[in-house]
């Protein structure tokens, strides 16, 4: 069985999208073989590919030229997995030449995209929107198999698309390496991960105005995030920190008394709160953190959807060592075997 790989080049920083699909084609490589498997990376939307793509009624960002090379060796491969649902325009003309698709959604992207013309209103925006909702149309609809992240994707893709996806599978991480111990910091703090994405920037504005102010431990925020002109147009209260890209962010986390998840936009999972399991933290989050998660709330650590809740949860007693609970409930069902296993079934099942 041979598998060609479709994925936008990762970043050097990963995102949790990034960190998704890296996940996905080491799955696929144990799966099928390493020689069994060929990636090919697609190269970054930029404005002037997506407006060339919308022109044309390609693929999202994708210049038709780089549609017609896939193309020419697709029916040199068994199954042709495409990270993300924006390819729609290549997975039609795929489907025209019976290439069997196998299509990732990391998220419902019209909603997101839904989401952000309501925040901030504008004409690209608006046909950004539709283009988007042009594109996923056309690969939930020629799609052969469809994988989602949680059953609320699921219920929203047969809701708008009329159609199932084929596995559920959630967002998964390897196992960690709990005894390394690390250099700490001199104050308790709560740690924040995220890259530079809407969501992110739109709760973590919300926490340092209506929380930070208010609780007695320190805020560390790190990755991507805090690069965005928000967080340097402002004057951040003293026991917020902007640490950036870290080079190991273990050390955060391990030494972190618990991780905050503040979120409320968004579609798909949250690889932030999964990692954070797989390091066995305490986690205080909003419905959407811990959208596709199935726990006790109060054991995990809290669910907290206003200001008042994530005060009154981040003032109780907490420990920076491993949340029993939590370990235990990642290492049931959210590890990186769990979801190749999975996999594995969905691969052999549609070759049959």
């Amino acid at each position: 069985m041979k598998i060609l790989y479709l994925c936008t080049r990762p970043e050097a920083q990963n995102n949790g999208g990034s960190v998704v699909a890296g996940r996905n084609l080491c799955a696929i490589r144990q799966i099928v073989g390493e020689e069994s498997v060929e990636v090919c990376y697609l190269p970054k939307p930029t404005w002037k590919t997506v407006g060339r793509s919308l022109v044309t009624l390609s693929s999202y960002g994708l210049d038709r030229a780089y549609e017609d090379e896939i193309l020419d060796v697709a029916s040199d491969y068994n199954i042709i997995f495409i990270e993300g649902s924006l390819l729609g325009g290549l997975v039609k003309r795929l489907k025209k030449r019976n290439c069997k698709t196998f299509v990732f959604a990391h998220n419902v992207e019209t909603l997101l995209y839904r989401q952000r013309l309501k925040q901030s209103w504008s004409l690209i925006s608006f046909l950004r929107y539709y283009f988007v909702l042009f594109n996923e149309r056309r690969s939930f609809r020629y799609a052969d198999k469809i994988i989602a992240l949680n059953s609320r994707d699921d219920l929203n893709i047969q809701k708008m698309f009329y159609r199932k996806a084929d596995l559920v599978c959630p967002i998964t991480c390897p196992e960690r390496d709990l005894d390394v111990k690390y250099t700490g910091f001199e104050r308790s703090y709560c740690l924040f991960v995220g890259s530079n994405f809407f969501p992110n920037i739109e709760g973590l504005n919300w926490f340092l105005k209506h929380v930070a102010p208010y609780i007695d431990m320190d805020i560390r925020i790190v990755g991507a995030c805090c690069k965005n002109p928000a967080f340097h147009n402002r004057i951040l209260p003293d026991n917020v920190y902007l640490e950036g890209y870290v080079d190991n962010i273990a050390r955060y986390y391990i030494n972190a008394d618990a991780v905050i998840a503040p979120i409320f936009s968004g579609s798909g999972m949250k690889t932030k709160t999964i990692e954070a399991m797989s390091y066995g933290k305490t986690i205080f989050g909003t419905n959407e953190a811990f959208a596709g998660i199935e726990c006790d709330y109060d054991k995990i650590g809290g669910l907290c959807n206003t200001a008042e809740e994530f005060i009154r949860c981040l003032a109780s007693s907490i420990s920076r060592h491993p949340n029993s609970y939590t370990l235990q409930l990642f290492r049931t069902s959210y590890t990186d075997a769990v979801f190749t296993s999975r996999l594995k079934q969905l691969i052999f099942y549609a070759e049959k």
